[in-house]
This record gives structure tokens, sequence and C-alpha cells, in this order.
């Protein structure tokens, strides 16, 4: 199977349990309107609790603020990282694996974001060229 690591665009419990079926791994986070008997939880900071239903787990932790996440591959088992300051912080394993293989993405988002060429006026497949001209442009860079 594979493993597979996506944003909160794409997220929905029926979906991971399709997934898990054909051998596919998903972890990803999830907005804050689903599912709601996790979003009701309180927690204090550091704090975690998951629901699993046929192989999907569903968890929620506190950290600044709720983070609520999804996996069919990772337990909700709390590990210590070191952060680049030097500190332990302890958090559950699928917010640690989603964190090492999304960060790249999120950066890339964010840089493209201070220089947006796309407007409402052009056609979409123009809007298409112009963003991968722009993640050409951005991969070279860096």
């Amino acid at each position: 199977g594979h493993a597979v690591f996506v944003d909160n665009f794409y997220n929905s419990v029926p979906l991971a349990k399709k997934l898990l079926a054909e051998q596919t791994y998903v972890t990803r986070t999830l907005c804050v309107d689903n599912p709601k008997e996790v979003v009701k939880m309180k927690h204090k900071k550091g704090e975690t609790t998951a629901k699993y239903h046929e192989g999907v787990m569903v968890g929620k932790w506190r950290d600044s603020r709720d983070v609520l996440y999804i996996s069919n591959q990772y337990e909700n088992e709390i590990t210590t990282i070191i952060t680049k300051r030097g500190e332990e912080k302890q958090k559950p394993l699928p917010i640690i694996r989603y964190n090492e293989n999304m960060s790249g993405i999120d950066r890339q988002d964010q840089l493209l974001s201070f220089y947006p060429c796309e407007r409402n006026t052009i056609r979409w497949y123009k809007k298409l060229l112009i963003h991968i001209l722009q993640m050409s442009q951005l991969n070279a860079y860096l």
C-alpha cells in the first residue's frame, strides 16, 4: 500500500475508510466542524483523545489551539520530540508524521500567496498555467 498525507480540504471519515479498504494509508488534519463528538471534547494544553471506528482514528489534541486529525495508519500515541530550540515537546504521532511530510508544501503555499497572479477575469486554464509557472519558478529558486 501507499501512505498519503493531505491537508484539510480533502477530509472525511468515509474517504479514510475507502482508502484503507484499498490498502492506502492516509493522515491529515480535519476542519473544526467534523466529526461532532470529537469537536465537542474540551482539553487542556497537551491533552489528546481519539475515537476509533473500523480502522480509522479521529483525534483531537490541544496545543496553542485545538488540532483535529484523522489517520488510518498511526495510533494516537504521545511521542516526545526535540524542537529547533532544543526543548522537549510531546505530540501525538500522527501530528509529528503529518508535519514531517507536509512542511514543504505549507511553505510553498505561503511563498506563492505573496505574489498572486491569478485574477478572476482570466479563464481557468490560464490560471492553471500561471500557477504551474509560479511553482516552477519557486522550485528553481529554492
